[in-house]
């Protein structure tokens, strides 16, 4: 489905495209009230499949277009990863809700400490990183 999409984003020209956001499925392994309920599962249960989307939406698309990272962004390190995946933005709003406005403020702080940590001078570096060099590990 990813590359369908991505391939029709790419032929009609769009500058950019959302990857992912919620999903209808549940992940193996989810317990409690999340396992059984209907409807779009968000949050922290989204991530791992929304940041293999990503993953493979940037792989498809090459950096031709802009994408927008999505799915159980919680902390600096999780928009950090959906950077380096690929991503050129992220969307936040589970962790917005439940940890309050100032959860902007300390994922910044973490992202910033990241990019230092990895010696990236500039965000804009550090987008598609593991498209070159593999998974941060």
């Amino acid at each position: 489905e990813i590359d369908v999409i991505t391939d029709l984003v790419l032929e009609y020209g769009l500058d950019g495209m959302i990857v992912s956001n919620t999903t209808v499925s549940r992940p193996d392994g989810l317990c409690g009230s999340h396992s059984t309920e209907t409807g779009g599962l968000s949050g922290r249960p989204l991530r791992p499949l929304a940041l293999a989307a990503l993953r493979r939406a940037a792989a498809r698309v090459g950096g031709r277009i802009d994408l927008v990272g999505v799915g159980g962004i919680a902390s600096g390190a999780d928009v950090y990863e959906r950077i380096r995946a690929g991503a050129t933005a992220v969307q936040i709003y589970t962790a917005f809700v439940y940890q309050g406005p100032f959860a902007i403020v300390r994922m910044l702080d973490e992202l910033d400490a990241l990019l230092r940590r990895d010696g990236f001078a500039r965000i804009g570096d550090a987008i598609g990183a593991d498209l070159r060099r593999g998974p941060a590990g």
